[in-house]
């Protein structure tokens, strides 16, 4: 067995990564896919040429690790994942380590239980149609903000962009989207603390998703859909009162 470290895999690591990806992918029936990004470090298990293995990990603001990985579905409980574990914390020191897991995945919570790793908590993927007419009436009801106005930062053909919520010409709140292969992802979205608490976030994501949507090149655009903690139950119904629906939910747990 061959561990390879590397922050710059090549495109035939690459590739190996991802069909070993898709074949988990496929066994275990979940939807979690490696952060193939640039500040990334990839711990690689081969024999000989296949490869078994495979971690990902990045370092995030909140000074942890997130983790995600695989392997061969025909190759588990042998060690291999705990070995590139192991790899990993030769060089991170006390730092956690988190992996969002698919609580229906057995087999990855089986291996975190024998690490001893700790749950933390939910996030949930929400997503809302957009092939049909996005109806915003629930978000209205009782909030009336007539000096609200919405700023966005580029034209609905551009992506990433950015929108900020002014009333009376003031910040108070904004947030973000980006496009990705299966829809636009709703992220960032925040409201300014001394306006929280009064029904400014349902008016801010009714006048979002009026205005943006609105527009003809916004409508290419299947589902829209976001992550937000299951701790975060006022955000949650939110969402559910403008359509979003729990599409599915990951756990977290920390090493």
């Amino acid at each position: 067995m061959n561990v390879i470290r590397t922050n710059a895999p090549s495109q035939t690591q690459k590739n190996d990564a991802i069909t070993l990806q898709e074949v988990c992918r496929s066994h275990d029936h979940i939807s979690l896919t490696l952060p193939m990004e640039e500040d990334c470090i990839y711990f690689l298990l081969y024999d000989e040429e296949t490869l078994l293995s495979v971690l990902c990990a990045f370092f995030t603001e909140n000074m942890d690790y997130e983790c995600s990985g695989f392997t061969h579905p025909g190759h588990r409980q042998k060690g291999y994942f705990t070995k590139l574990i192991e790899t990993l914390l030769d060089e991170t020191g006390d730092s956690d380590l988190i992996f969002p897991v698919d609580e229906s995945c057995k087999d990855t919570i089986h291996a975190l239980q024998a690490m001893d790793a700790s749950f933390w908590y939910q996030e949930h993927i929400m997503e809302l149609p957009l092939t049909q007419s996005i109806k915003t009436s629930r978000l209205k009801e009782g909030s009336s903000f007539d000096a609200l106005s919405l700023s966005i930062a580029s034209s609905p053909e551009e992506t990433p962009i950015q929108c900020v919520f002014l009333l009376d010409g003031k910040q108070v709140g904004s947030c973000c989207l980006d496009a990705l292969e299966h829809g636009a992802y709703f992220y960032g979205f925040e409201i300014s603390e001394p306006y929280r608490n009064q029904g400014l976030g349902s008016a801010c994501l009714s006048l979002f998703l009026d205005t943006y949507f609105a527009h003809p090149n916004a409508r290419r655009y299947k589902k829209l859909f976001l992550q937000v903690s299951g701790l975060n139950k006022p955000a949650i119904s939110l969402y559910k009162k403008a359509g979003f629906q729990i599409t599915e939910s990951l756990s977290y747990y920390v090493y």
